[in-house]
């Protein structure tokens, strides 16, 4: 016969009722969970602390991805529920046409605007292509590299009543009550700053989730005969919608591209090279984002340039910063040939460029609008 001694906590268990075993078999799973629990907290952090800074941006990395895939898994459920239909988009490098031709992200800093705001608090601008005014905060070339990130980054195509749409829009957008098309994208603010080529820091991420508010906050308001040309109704149009999320450093944010936004990325788009782009400054990336919705062959006055880009300094001083993009554009092989002529005095000035790369035209009904003489 074996003897076996037990425990002190042992005998009491066996000497109990049996609700009274199970009240204390719970309590000693709870002790034994508590224990395991702590040890894993401290393997954890242990591994953290060996793993260093690439673990943590690793790990960061994982819950961000899961955040986006929570994030979509919603918006699943409700074209379950009959809100929407959705379908996948597959961005390029498309960017709106009627954009590349407006003064809208000007290539200075945004101070350097604020003399040139109206009564209403809003930037007029008239050019060969349109007439309007923006009205929000001032836009530099920084905010379109934001807005050239935020349209690579669109993942589905929403098709359904305006009211019932993730952010909810008027119903001045329907045509009738036929259904409205917006882009859609949810991804983490750290994956704009990858495609912008920005380093992640809590300043860079604060300066971009600005960027990004910037741009909800912006509404294009047109003449009548410029809205006409691609507008169904109103006069306005609205960037963005953004929905955001603090996470740490980081944020998850829900973009929504607005019906007009989304019929020009479909429609009436120019591909725009952010490779060549990132080399340049940003007069030249301002003259870079206009030239690739003209023609391959293309000449225009540096003063019409100039004014359409939204180069806020001399004329003489243009023309100096000019020379150097296009020596840029043609160190970078985008451009094949240019030159400006003119004195500048009896002659105005006129830029003369001819594309190297044929791919970067634009697929836009826009290159058949009339425009004054060149």
């Amino acid at each position: 016969m074996v003897d076996k001694s037990y425990s002190d906590d042992e005998k009491t268990h066996l000497s109990l009722d049996p609700e009274s075993k199970k009240e204390t078999a719970n309590n000693l799973v709870d002790r034994v969970l508590k224990i395991q629990a702590k040890n894993t907290k401290s393997e954890h952090k242990e591994i953290a602390d060996k793993s260093g800074k690439e673990k943590t941006q690793k790990n960061r990395g994982r819950a961000g991805k899961s955040l986006v895939q929570a994030a979509q898994l919603e918006l699943f459920e409700r074209q379950h529920k009959g809100y929407f239909s959705k379908s996948d988009v597959h961005p390029e490098s498309e960017f709106p046409t009627f954009l590349t031709r407006l003064p809208i992200f000007r290539p200075s800093r945004r101070n350097n605007q604020r003399e040139l705001l109206d009564d209403e608090n809003a930037m007029p601008f008239v050019t060969p292509w349109g007439i309007g005014k923006k009205h929000g905060p001032p836009l530099t070339t920084y905010d379109e590299d934001t807005l050239i990130a935020l349209g690579r980054l669109r993942q589905n195509r929403l098709i359904g009543q305006p009211h019932r749409l993730p952010v909810p829009l008027s119903n001045i957008h329907q045509q009738g009550h036929s259904d409205v098309n917006v882009h859609v994208a949810q991804f983490m603010l750290s994956d704009v700053q990858k495609i912008c080529g920005t380093k992640l820091s809590g300043q860079s991420n604060r300066m971009r989730l600005d960027s990004i508010k910037r741009l909800a906050s912006t509404v294009i308001e047109f003449d009548t005969k410029t809205a006409s040309k691609f507008m169904g109704t109103g006069t306005s149009v609205k960037l963005v919608d953004v929905i955001w999320q603090h996470y740490e450093d980081n944020g998850l944010l829900y973009v929504q591209f607005t019906p007009v936004m989304a019929s020009w990325f479909e429609n009436e788009y120019t591909y725009i090279d952010l490779l060549i782009r990132q080399q340049l400054t940003d007069t030249g990336k301002a003259v870079h984002r206009f030239l690739s919705g003209q023609r391959r062959e293309y000449q225009i006055f540096t003063k019409k340039l100039m004014t359409t880009i939204g180069y806020v300094r001399d004329h003489q001083v243009f023309v100096g910063d000019l020379r150097k993009a296009m020596q840029q554009l043609e160190d970078t092989g985008w451009i094949e040939s240019w030159e400006i002529i003119g004195s500048g005095r009896r002659t105005p000035r006129k830029l003369i460029c001819t594309r190297a790369i044929k791919d970067t035209n634009s697929n836009s009904s826009f290159n058949d609008l009339t425009e004054t003489n060149n």
